[in-house]
């Protein structure tokens, strides 16, 4: 469980973060050197308090180097976290994730790939699936025997799921690195018999969050990107073949409006999902109700928020 919030100190010297780090600090990790944005008149050893771009503190520490050291190094630990403002278990530290027996999932992306209800000798394409977490956990319930393809547009953050797929055991996935609006063109049509799409998204529903400065028309631009994958899937999938489409966002525009797009343009057709452990969507839209779709809140469900939808190809 997660424990606080905690009364940070506020010292003299202050190391400023970007948002991503702060948000981690913020439940107990350590500084690196790549999340600094300013550290003025820091020295080894001194304590410091960490704070957001927007001067919220997040944690209190030690610094293990300079500040300048801190601007100019692109690796490495700069500051050692004593006490932050929320604390949680560091799943991460323990043997048993570097030994590959866990990997750290909320509940509802761990009820997504069951949702996706993945099986032995099937096809299946994860369209943006780097870090990995679902891509091995697909894996793990087909007992490494289903053909997993694994595409993301950026190389580093593949060869972050190459690498928990090593640290897992998991030998039945491909990666390759593609715009996976754009797949069909590389691995052709009604290729696959089941697809997983968690595109990008605003992420509104992640905790925890130190602000949050999207825009709507952030919104509306990413929803937009969202429906050339969700085309694509389309294209991607078999004629009686399963689309998953989920997003850790909270937005009307990236979550129902989008599935009742794809309904309305696409030859897919909404379907019940075994597992509902969150809500389903109260929201019915141009006539169009929605209520096989599943919703996670924050307040409500204690986890990310989070939207779920399930789709067949007709």
């Amino acid at each position: 469980p997660i424990r606080g919030p905690f009364r940070i100190n506020i010292y003299a010297k202050k190391v400023v973060v970007d948002k991503f780090t702060a948000e981690s600090v913020m439940l107990g990790a350590d500084v690196y050197s790549p999340g600094v944005i300013r550290a003025k008149n820091i020295d080894e050893g001194d304590l410091v308090t960490v704070v957001a771009p927007n001067g919220r503190p997040v944690a209190e520490g030690v610094a293990l180097i300079s500040g300048s050291e801190m601007l100019h190094r692109k690796k490495g630990l700069a500051v050692k976290t004593l006490k932050s403002l929320f604390k949680a278990p560091k799943i991460r530290a323990l043997k048993l994730f570097t030994e590959g027996a866990i990997y750290d999932q909320s509940l509802p992306a761990m009820i997504t790939s069951r949702i996706l209800d993945p099986k032995p000798g099937e096809v299946i394409i994860d369209m943006c699936a780097a870090p990995g977490g679902k891509t091995t956990h697909i894996a793990q319930l087909t007992e490494n025997r289903a053909t997993i393809i694994a595409v993301d547009r950026s190389k580093n953050r593949l060869a972050k799921l190459e690498e928990n797929c090593r640290r897992l055991n998991v030998t039945c996935v491909k990666t390759l690195v593609h715009d996976s609006r754009y797949l069909s063109e590389v691995i052709g049509e009604n290729y696959a018999d089941k697809v997983l799409l968690d595109p990008p998204c605003t992420a509104l529903g992640v905790r925890p969050k130190v602000f949050e400065k999207r825009k709507a028309k952030d919104i509306v631009a990413t929803a937009e990107y969202q429906r050339q994958l969700l085309r694509e899937a389309v294209k991607l999938v078999k004629r009686g073949g399963i689309i998953v489409y989920s997003t850790c966002t909270l937005s009307v525009e990236e979550n129902e409006l989008n599935i009742i797009y794809a309904l309305r343009k696409m030859r897919l057709k909404l379907v019940k999902q075994e597992r509902m452990i969150g809500m389903p969507s109260s929201t019915v839209l141009k006539n169009i109700p929605l209520g096989y779709t599943q919703r996670f809140f924050p307040h409500i469900h204690e986890t990310p928020g989070y939207f779920i939808a399930k789709l067949v190809k007709t």
